[in-house]
């Protein structure tokens, strides 16, 4: 028995909520009202309210409630530690002095290396300050830290993301904004802000979020093809004599290395960077730039925040989708705040300049009042609570560190809502005013600036080709040496003419480089001063925009030659028999095109066909349709279908495609052969074969049903679906990638169902499921192929009925190639394996799973980057 009075002991929450207890007598005496308006800040108090009375009182009841929400908050967060050497984190404190010291992060700042470590993992990674004002590196900890891992490796799904202290991003607020998008079914781009403790060199920084960097991970993730993503930079500004602020726009690139470095991405960045040249010059409608109900989507979510911030012209930022050749939008620092006199406001987007010139384009301004609808009708039902559900969970992670953090009021969007039905007229609406142009420097008119590359033009003349280059910047560019290439891609090292090398372009000069005529593209390898340089390369009388997938008016006169296509409004009828098509054709927006019975078109070498609509194909077991090349054709340009919200299912019975390649239209240069994009499908009974491009069958976000199918002759992959739901049954693959490089189906992030399929004769894998796909086979046969069934990048197949001979490498596999999606689940029932020592051909990589009949396959390390320098290394055609 002790005769001494123990000592008192509190547990760790009581502690916390006695040393804020004293925190705030202690910001009581603090004479320094900033001092304390910091320490409110980043402790989570946000004020709801306008006036000092009501920002009192609900400071007054943040307090009462802090050491409640302390106690019940949710301390199980991922734990991120970093270690920076001290020398390295000199520098990143002299660019923090610096900052405060001028009143801006600079934007020339120190990079240097760091160590991160997360469930016992190491990582190793780039890191400097992250943002521009500041309120990132405001307090003494919690700095905001821009990282980049190296080795391409990944956390949280991101290979490049920020450390951001959750006051920057007014906490909850733009997780809601993501959220309501979400549940209003709209689909856009949002980087992910997840609640993280940090340790910083042993010192507990408390919770932050990682926030994903705008990169190629963001895309993936978002279920979104490899692209670019694009925003503004200011080249000039002027401001006349009534204030009014005209602002010169110039677009580029984000991740410029990884842009240029890439072929096909420099390509595309070409035709983007082109686009916005002309929406910004007003020569080029904003639905034919933009995705419209994408961008009518985010500009009504905008709105219902009053997210203005979102709408400034620094603060866009947009992904180039290359099939459709047009933009969507991507959820950038929307600042939505809870204070009702900030968030309640007439619609921000029909006042800044950009969003206004979007609306006032009657294609998007009708998807922007179909997705204000929309909005309407889910808040009238269940948006708020479910928003207010998720809302609670995030609080409760959150309150760890800022306790004086209170929830929105969700309830103001009601008023919202209420004040569009009525153009701000009903009660309680007609005090709402318009944006505050005190919280922002408008501009009233804009234009675009091109960038250098954009405006030089390769064109032949007189026999020979003439490289035009104006240098049209304020900054000398440099010119270091130029390469050309013949039509067979030979290369050239052009030695007379790059005796002139290195030379600089000052601003305002212009340059005429005389090439041989045999030369049919070039690289050239330049920059401007400020800029590293880069290979850009420029082909042949081929301008940025010399094509992109639009829908044409009709051409009588072209028409007037293919007399056996019969074409009414919104109908395009093919005749039965056999003709010649010598041209590419391209429908108008909304047109059907049907192609009976013993219809057969024959097509020279660039003659193709594009339909803006749906494709009807009723073909029967006896007379089937056909689409192929002309007797003295070595190939064709493809058939491709866009659909639309409005267009009907292509419903393609009994077609046999074959020699055809992927139409080479300028540089807008899709994979696929037989191309369907955002259109739900049904094939059946048809057969490609003899398939001369990538992928002989491409569908890129298509609701799709394919009975027997048939694909033969492949050069490489014969299916590749991405971004699709559905199922393909009763089908076969033979003789596919003799080429190399060739899959039987490729699928990425999608979720189909395979019946009764068969593989003969496959260079590379028979199914390959990626990028968070979701597979049931149910039968499936496999033989004379390379890989059977893979899975990879936290995909899941479910399989049943199994048969394996003659697989040169491994019947089954589980791996993970991308990090930021991590490993896979490979579920196999009644597997039969017909070779010698099969359990040899059965591997999974550590971190992903393989069961066999229940029985779980040991794993083991893999170099998976060693595989694909080898036995899978692709050499698939340009």
């Amino acid at each position: 028995m002790r005769l001494d009075t123990p000592k008192a002991t509190y547990t760790p929450p009581e502690r916390k909520a006695f040393m804020l207890g004293v925190l705030i007598l202690i910001l009581l005496l603090i004479p320094s009202v900033n001092a304390v308006k910091i320490a409110l800040i980043h402790n989570g108090y946000v004020a709801h309210y306008e006036d000092g009375k009501s920002k009192l009182m609900q400071l007054v009841q943040d307090i009462s409630l802090a050491p409640k929400r302390l106690l019940t908050a949710d301390k199980d967060l991922p734990v991120i530690k970093v270690d920076i050497k001290y020398q390295d984190w000199l520098k990143l404190e002299q660019d923090r002095n610096n900052a405060l010291k001028n009143g801006i992060i600079a934007e020339q700042r120190n990079q240097v290396n760091a160590t991160l470590y997360l469930n016992q993992q190491k990582y190793f990674a780039k890191v400097r300050l992250q943002g521009d004002m500041l309120d990132h590196v405001s307090n003494d900890t919690r700095w905001s830290l821009r990282f980049e891992l190296k080795k391409k490796k990944a956390l949280f799904e991101s290979r490049k993301f920020a450390l951001v202290a959750p006051n920057v991003r007014i906490h909850q607020g733009p997780s809601l904004f993501s959220k309501t998008m979400e549940l209003a079914d709209f689909d856009i781009i949002a980087p992910k802000n997840m609640p993280v403790r940090v340790v910083l060199n042993g010192v507990d920084w408390g919770t932050m979020f990682v926030e994903q960097a705008f990169s190629q991970s963001l895309l993936a993730v978002n279920d979104r093809t490899e692209g670019l993503i694009t925003r503004l930079d200011i080249h000039e500004q002027t401001q006349n004599s009534a204030g009014e602020i005209t602002r010169v726009l110039k677009p580029r690139e984000l991740q410029r290395g990884t842009i240029l470095g890439n072929p096909a991405l420099s390509q595309q960045r070409q035709i983007a960077l082109a686009l916005l040249d002309d929406f910004l010059n007003k020569k080029r409608p904003a639905s034919d730039v933009f995705d419209a109900k994408k961008m009518g989507q985010y500009l009504a979510t905008v709105d219902l925040w009053g997210a203005w911030h979102a709408l400034t012209w620094n603060n866009w930022r947009w992904y180039y989708n290359p099939h459709l050749a047009k933009f969507e939008p991507i959820q950038s620092d929307v600042a939505v705040t809870p204070a009702k006199h900030h968030w309640l406001m007439t619609p921000p987007s029909h006042d800044f300049a950009l969003s206004k010139a979007m609306l006032d384009d009657p294609i998007l301004r009708s998807h922007y009042d179909i997705a204000k609808q929309t909005l309407i009708e889910r808040i009238n039902q269940n948006l708020i609570p479910e928003l207010q559900a998720y809302e609670q969970t995030l609080l409760n992670k959150l309150h760890g560190d800022s306790p004086l953090l209170a929830p929105f009021d969700l309830t103001i969007m009601k008023t919202q809502i209420m004040c569009w039905q009525s153009d701000y007229q009903g009660a309680g609406c007609q005090n709402i005013g318009q944006f505050d142009a005190s919280l922002h420097q408008q501009m009233q008119d804009y234009a675009g600036h091109a960038n250098w590359d954009i405006l030089a033009r390769f064109n032949s003349r007189s026999g020979t080709g003439v490289l035009e280059l104006v240098n049209n910047d304020k900054e000398s560019l440099h010119l270091k040496s130029i390469t050309g290439l013949n039509r067979y891609e030979d290369r050239s090292e052009l030695e007379e003419v790059n005796a002139d090398f290195p030379r600089v372009l000052n601003p305002g000069e212009t340059l005429n480089i005389n090439l041989p005529a045999d030369i049919v593209a070039v690289d050239l390898r330049a920059a401007l001063a400020s800029k590293k340089i880069a290979t850009f390369q420029f082909k042949k009388d081929i301008a940025p925009l010399h094509f992109i997938p639009r829908p044409q008016p009709l051409n009588a006169s072209l028409m007037s030659q293919y007399p056996f296509i019969e074409v009414n409004e919104g109908h395009w009828y093919v005749k039965p028999g056999t003709w010649q098509i010598n041209d590419f054709l391209v429908t108008p927006n909304n047109t059907e095109l049907v192609l009976p019975a013993g219809a057969h078109l024959e097509f020279a070498t660039k003659a193709g066909l594009m339909v803006f609509g749906n494709l009807t194909v009723k073909g029967t077991t006896d007379n089937p349709a056909s689409l192929t090349k002309q007797v003295n054709s070595r190939k064709w340009s493809g058939l491709s279908v866009f659909s639309n919200e409005y267009s009907p299912k292509s419903v393609v019975r009994h077609l046999n495609i074959s020699y055809s390649s992927n139409p080479k239209l300028g540089l807008w240069q899709p994979r696929g052969a037989t191309y369907f994009v955002k259109t739900p499908v049904l094939l059946e009974d048809i057969h490609i074969s003899e398939n001369q491009s990538e992928d002989g069958l491409n569908i890129i976000n298509g609701d799709i049903e394919i009975n027997r199918m048939l694909i033969t002759n492949a050069l490489s992959d014969a299916f590749d679906c991405d971004f699709c739901v559905g199922s393909v049954n009763d089908s076969e693959f033979r003789s596919i990638g003799f080429r190399s490089g060739g899959d039987g189906i490729d699928v990425s992030g999608s979720k189909l169902t395979l019946n009764n399929v068969s593989f003969n004769g496959v260079r590379d894998k028979a199914i390959s499921g990626g990028e968070r796909s979701h597979l049931t086979v149910n039968t499936a046969r496999f033989n004379n192929v390379n890989f059977g069934l893979v899975a990879k990048d936290d995909t899941k197949i479910t399989a049943t009925n199994i048969t394996a001979e003659n697989v040169t490498h491994h019947a089954l596999m589980s791996y993970s190639k991308k990090p930021i999606f991590g490993g896979a689940i490979l579920d196999v029932s009644e597997f039969n394996c017909l070779d010698a020592q099969c359990e040899n051909k059965i591997t999974v990589e550590t971190g992903s799973v393989l069961t066999i009949n229940g029985t779980a396959i040991d794993s083991q390390d893999l170099d998976v980057k060693g595989l694909y320098r080898t036995i899978m290394k692709s050499d698939k055609p340009r």
